[in-house]
């Protein structure tokens, strides 16, 4: 878990204004939900305890683990399976993971629930973690899941957390809740030195700063690419975003907003432009945009 930070410059505690247009069904993301992630309705599974994969290739697929998933080899997949403890390697080691949930039923756990490099994870549900998933090294990509995180007294929540993240590191198009949770950092937060990433796409709400991007590196590595983020309003403790050591002049920062959402994480307003510095500044136009075209939908 990390350390929280001080002195980051944000806009707290600010009202920010609403457009309050309503957004037609042709204009509006669908984001990832409970219901869209994780193992598949209908879905036999077969119960095994703790499990380590240490075969290159090997495939493990439509199992309840009610440990943790253990991973010693490359290529490794796991998909349409239930885990209620960990997935993790050590960072060198590759894997997969999709269709699947991780987590407990109940209670929550501290530590993160995916981890720590060389992998990817689609259209993955958490619950009942404190953290979600961890970059610790290269070639991450995390998309399509949703992440609905939980804390303890004491803990540093983040639902994608950057610690000594690497390069070729893509969070898009997930959905990450963190409202439930009260000893909380940040939904997403890069820092302790995390060399880059693109962070596109996502619906995030809750955290004392929902969007966090510090670069620990002068002049910063990179890239960071930051575009078309949608940040629930007033979901926050201090902040909507912060970017403390980032080089703004040097980061892809676009379209990154405040919404408004419903119960099914379905946006029903668009708000102001949140800027790089962490401020706000309304739309050109009143008029909601339509939704990215360079991503999957999840329906």
């Amino acid at each position: 878990m990390c350390k929280w930070r001080s002195g980051i410059g944000v806009a707290g505690g600010a009202a920010f204004i609403m457009l309050g247009a309503a957004i037609s069904s042709a204009q509006e993301m669908t984001y990832p939900t409970a219901a869209t992630t994780g193992v598949p309705a209908g879905t036999t599974l077969t119960t095994v305890s703790s499990v380590t994969l240490s075969t290159n290739g090997q495939v493990l697929e439509n199992t309840l683990v009610t440990g943790d998933v253990i991973v010693r080899a490359s290529n490794v997949i796991i998909r349409n399976s239930e885990i209620r403890g960990r997935v993790q390697n050590s960072g060198t080691q590759s894997f997969t993971i999709e269709d699947s949930t991780v987590g407990p039923t109940s209670g929550c756990n501290s530590l993160e629930a995916v981890g720590y490099g060389n992998y990817t994870a689609r259209r993955v549900r958490i619950r009942n973690f404190g953290d979600g998933f961890r970059v610790g090294e290269s070639n991450i990509i995390i998309a399509d899941s949703f992440v609905q995180l939980c804390s303890n007294p004491g803990d540093h929540s983040d639902g994608v957390q950057g610690y000594n993240g690497g390069t070729n590191v893509t969070v898009q198009h997930n959905t990450i809740d963190q409202r439930g949770a009260t000893s909380v950092n940040a939904p997403i937060f890069f820092a302790d030195n995390s060399k880059s990433a693109t962070i596109q796409n996502n619906l995030i709400m809750g955290g004392a700063i929902s969007l966090r991007v510090h670069d620990d590196y002068t002049p910063d590595v990179g890239p960071w690419i930051v575009t078309g983020n949608r940040i629930v309003n007033n979901s926050w403790n201090v902040g909507p975003v912060s970017t403390d050591n980032t080089d703004c002049a040097t980061t892809t920062w676009s379209d990154n907003r405040i919404v408004t959402i419903d119960s099914n994480y379905k946006i029903t307003s668009l708000g102001n432009v949140v800027t790089c510095s962490g401020n706000t500044t309304p739309p050109p136009t009143a008029q909601a945009p339509g939704p990215p075209s360079n991503v999957r939908v999840v329906r």
